[in-house]
């Protein structure tokens, strides 16, 4: 993982282990890591839940591309049975991890674009609901 124009769909981001100790870090305006090579790389994957996390590894999930990619638009889509207009999933910017009532609080359809390599690195997404919401992302190279 991690070169342009690597297809990850359907792949899982990479684990966080269940014992990650996470603090926040400083905001980093727009610092890219990726001078000069232009690409797009998409990815869809399903938040986990209870049910699906492995053994060791934590039910908050990162994005696939932290080293590679100068911003990414991301967009959540609910699962179904999810309640209409309900939280569906939180975040959280500064690598600390979110939890079902902690985070930044995102609904149906929530789109927002992150810029900053090191922005996308420290990207943390939860399911708030216990349901396998599909996460879409569009990685700027």
């Amino acid at each position: 993982m991690g070169y342009i124009g690597e297809e990850t769909i359907g792949v899982l981001p990479p684990a966080i282990p269940a014992d990650e100790i996470s603090a926040p870090e400083n905001y980093v305006p727009a610092q890219l890591g990726n001078k000069g090579i232009v690409g797009v790389t998409n990815t869809t994957f399903l938040l986990n839940t209870n049910e699906s996390t492995p053994v060791g590894e934590n039910k908050v999930m990162k994005l696939h591309q932290g080293t590679y990619a100068n911003s990414a638009i991301v967009v959540l889509e609910a699962a179904d049975g999810a309640a209409p207009n309900a939280i569906i999933a939180r975040h959280w910017q500064d690598g600390s991890l979110p939890t079902p009532t902690d985070g930044l609080p995102m609904t149906h359809l929530s789109i927002f674009e992150i810029v900053g390599t090191e922005n996308i690195r420290r990207f943390r997404i939860v399911s708030a609901d216990n349901k396998a919401h599909k996460v879409q992302v569009q990685y700027l190279m």
